[in-house]
């Protein structure tokens, strides 16, 4: 354990992280805008300073976990951000969720500065960021990866090399395609069935049983949407909107067509447009759900 890690963005996903690597034993140096969170991880053990340089002076491992591609450029590229402060040698793990090209070019000017750099965004959540359980999708050199493996299990339970600088983003987009597109679907699906007489908690359990079942099923319908939870401070409407932003953006940059993922990006427009933007993402049911005066909610006591 004796390489110093450095941990920019404290949020609801980059804190707990953190925690997990000061309960592992890793040196832990880390910056944050706010002071909240820094002071509680502080008083883990961790040690704060005062800008993005400053982490990067610090450490042999500079770990990012931030909100879009202008916070990473800005942590990472701009004035008193990392690359000010970077030794040749250190390594950067950005664990946001970004552009795969914002990610190549940030790798590039790092590179100029002999720093390796993986991208390695992370799915399942809060719940798992606190528990070590993250899946993590890791792209760049394997020899880098292989390096880092202890730091990155010490934050997540499946952490898996997907190729070359960028790929992790990528696999990360995908993920959060096929997850925005099928909450989508069941939101329709599960309106059609309670509309047509089945009641809610058998619709799910029979599903449940057969080829529509789905961690989205499982997780974000069974736990929050039959519980009617479609409360603030968990992944919102706006956050699965930039995620599809970045989507549509990668698709484009390919020259993939995503029709399935542009209506779904429209419905949850509606939603935000609705008011409901601040509201866990799968809220999205309840557009259907004032149009066909139903509600899928679980009706066992």
């Amino acid at each position: 354990m004796d390489r110093k890690v450095g941990f920019i963005g404290l949020g609801a996903m980059g804190k707990p992280m953190a925690a997990n690597l000061l309960k592992r034993g890793f040196p832990l140096t880390v910056f944050d805008l706010r002071s909240e969170p820094v002071e509680a991880l502080v008083a883990l053990g961790a040690k704060r300073t005062s800008s993005c340089r400053e982490v990067a002076a610090n450490a042999d491992v500079v770990i990012s976990m931030l909100v879009s591609n202008p916070h990473v450029e800005a942590a990472l590229l701009g004035p008193e951000g990392v690359i000010e402060g970077i030794r040749a040698g250190t390594v950067v793990i950005d664990m946001s969720t970004i552009a795969p090209a914002t990610t190549r070019k940030v790798g590039l000017e790092l590179a100029k500065k002999g720093v390796e750099m993986l991208d390695a965004p992370v799915a399942r959540g809060v719940k798992a960021a606190t528990d070590g359980t993250l899946a993590i999708f890791v792209g760049g050199k394997p020899e880098v990866f292989e390096a880092q493996r202890d730091i990155l299990g010490a934050m997540g339970t499946d952490v898996q090399y997907v190729g070359p600088l960028g790929c992790g983003e990528v696999v990360k987009l995908v993920n959060q395609l096929v997850l925005s597109v099928n909450v989508a679907t069941l939101a329709e699906g599960l309106v059609l069935g309670v509309k047509g007489g089945v009641a809610p908690d058998v619709l799910l359990e029979v599903l449940s049983k057969g080829s529509a079942n789905s961690f989205a099923l499982q997780n974000h319908y069974k736990n929050f949407v039959l519980k009617g939870n479609f409360g603030e401070g968990i992944f919102s409407v706006d956050y699965i909107l930039k995620d599809l932003g970045l989507i549509m953006g990668t698709g484009k940059e390919f020259s993939v067509p995503l029709l399935l993922t542009s209506l779904t990006t429209q419905l949850y427009e509606s939603a935000r447009a609705s008011g409901m933007n601040k509201n866990y993402f799968p809220v999205v049911i309840r557009l259907l759900e004032h149009l066909t005066g139903v509600e899928v909610r679980n009706t066992k006591s």
